[in-house]
């Protein structure tokens, strides 16, 4: 029998591993053609100044790249994770909690990232996203911990 709380990580991570790699696949995409977009919304007459200072800064525009490439090896391991949680795997219990601290210490790292190279004017943003990305990763270390689902997963053993 797999608990509920095994059953609502499972899905909620199948969803949040399907959307962070679109996502991040799609953010590669842009970041490829970032010099273009600023172009174009330059000859538009509409420049926004997070646009002009991503494509003014180098390393911005590598950090956008590296981190597209890590969200999406970070959303296709939580998709697998979760698909072999949800199969009542002891790897995916594995799996599921390694992701959940790398998900963490990413989201830690790329913050302070982002604040280095952007600068303080993206910290009311960074912060915000950073908050939102912890969310469910500390959600499953919650959930997964407690007694009940841990013996479930070494019965499997």
């Amino acid at each position: 029998m797999r608990p509920t709380g095994v059953m609502v990580i499972g899905i909620l991570g199948i969803i949040l591993g399907l959307f962070g790699l679109c996502g991040s696949l799609c953010g590669v995409a842009a970041a490829g053609m970032l010099p273009q977009l600023a172009e174009m919304a330059q000859q538009s007459g509409e420049q926004s100044a997070e646009l002009k200072a991503m494509t003014e800064n180098p390393a911005a525009m590598r950090f956008v790249l590296v981190s597209g490439i890590v969200g999406a090896l970070l959303g296709l391991w939580l998709l697998i994770a979760s698909v072999m949680l949800l199969g009542m795997k002891p790897t995916g219990y594995t799996l599921m909690m390694a992701n959940a601290v790398v998900s963490i210490l990413w989201n830690i790292v790329g913050a302070g990232i982002t604040i280095a190279i952007i600068g303080i004017q993206s910290s009311p943003t960074t912060l915000i996203s950073t908050i939102v990305g912890l969310v469910y990763p500390i959600a499953v270390l919650i959930v997964l911990t407690r007694p009940n689902i841990k013996e479930a997963f070494q019965s499997s053993f």
